[in-house]
C-alpha cells in the first residue's frame, strides 16, 4: 500500500476517533475520571528493562509488517472504525468497590474477531493515540503494549472460524473469545511485569490479575451479544477472520 493511501487511512482514523475523544474530554470536564487507572494493562515508561523494551518494538514491528502485507485498500475504513472503538474503549471505566481505582475496557477480542490478521494495525493506532492524547501508557513501552494486546487479538481471530465450524453458538463464541482475549492480555502483562520489570512488581502484577476479572466478564458478554447480532444481520463483516490473501 502506498504512502499517500496510508496517510489517508490515518486521517480517516483521526476523523472517526474525534466524536469519542470529544465525549471523553467532556467527561473529564464534568466529573473527572472515576478513580486512578493504576492497574491498567498499558505499561508506563520506566517500568521495564531496556532489553524488554527493545524486544517489544522488534516483535511489534514483525506483527505490523505481516498485517500491512495482508491489508487491502478496502480494509482501511474497517481498520479505522476498529481503531476508534479500541481508542474510545479506554474512556469506559469500571470502578472497583474493593480497590481505590478503576479499570477500562480493552476490546482486543472484538478487534481480533473483526479484523483477524489486520488487528495489530488498529491496536497500534489506538495505543499511539491513547498515549499522545490521553497520556495513557508510555512511549518507550508502545512496542511491548502493542504485543500484549495484539497477540491475544490475533489468537481470537484465528480461533473464531474453528469454533464456528465446531458448532459453538455465536453467543458462546463471543463470550469465549472476548473474555479469553482480555484474560490472555492480563496474564501476559503479569508475566512481563514479573520477569521484565526494573523493580519487584510481583504484588502489582497480582493486583492486575484481580482487578481485571470484571473486565473479562463484561467484555465476554459484550462480544457474545455483538457476534450473535452481526451473524444475523451482516455475517460478511466477520469474514476478515479468515486467512488473508497476500497482496501482489
Amino acid at each position: 500500500m502506498s504512502g499517500p493511501e496510508w496517510l489517508l487511512g490515518a486521517a480517516y482514523c483521526t476523523m472517526v476517533v474525534g466524536p469519542g475523544l470529544r465525549l471523553f474530554a467532556g467527561h473529564l470536564l464534568v466529573g473527572g475520571m472515576p478513580g486512578l487507572p493504576l492497574f491498567a494493562v498499558h505499561l508506563s515508561d520506566g517500568v521495564l528493562t531496556d532489553a524488554w523494551i527493545a524486544s517489544g518494538f522488534a516483535v511489534a514491528a514483525v506483527l505490523l509488517a505481516v498485517a500491512m502485507g495482508h491489508t487491502r485498500d478496502e480494509d482501511i475504513p474497517r481498520i479505522g472504525v476498529l481503531s476508534a472503538a479500541f481508542f474510545v474503549g479506554s474512556s469506559i471505566h469500571i470502578p472497583l468497590a474493593a480497590l481505590p481505582t478503576s479499570v477500562h475496557l480493552i476490546l482486543n477480542g472484538l478487534v481480533g474477531v473483526f479484523l483477524g490478521w489486520r488487528a495489530p494495525l488498529a491496536i497500534a493506532v489506538g495505543l499511539t493515540l491513547q498515549y499522545l492524547l490521553l497520556q495513557h501508557g508510555g512511549l518507550t513501552t508502545l512496542g511491548v503494549n502493542a504485543c500484549l494486546v495484539s497477540m491475544p487479538a490475533l489468537a481470537a481471530g484465528a480461533a473464531y472460524p474453528g469454533l464456528r465450524r465446531a458448532g459453538v453458538s455465536a453467543f458462546a463464541r463471543g463470550v469465549l473469545l472476548g473474555g479469553g482475549a482480555v484474560a490472555a492480555t492480563v496474564v501476559l502483562n503479569f508475566l512481563v511485569l514479573l520477569f521484565g520489570g526494573k523493580e519487584d512488581w510481583e504484588m502489582l502484577a497480582k493486583l492486575v490479575l484481580l482487578a481485571h476479572i470484571p473486565v473479562v466478564v463484561v467484555e465476554g458478554l459484550m462480544l457474545g451479544v455483538l457476534v450473535r447480532y452481526i451473524e444475523k444481520v451482516k455475517p460478511e463483516l466477520l469474514n476478515a477472520t479468515q486467512a488473508p490473501r497476500a497482496r501482489v
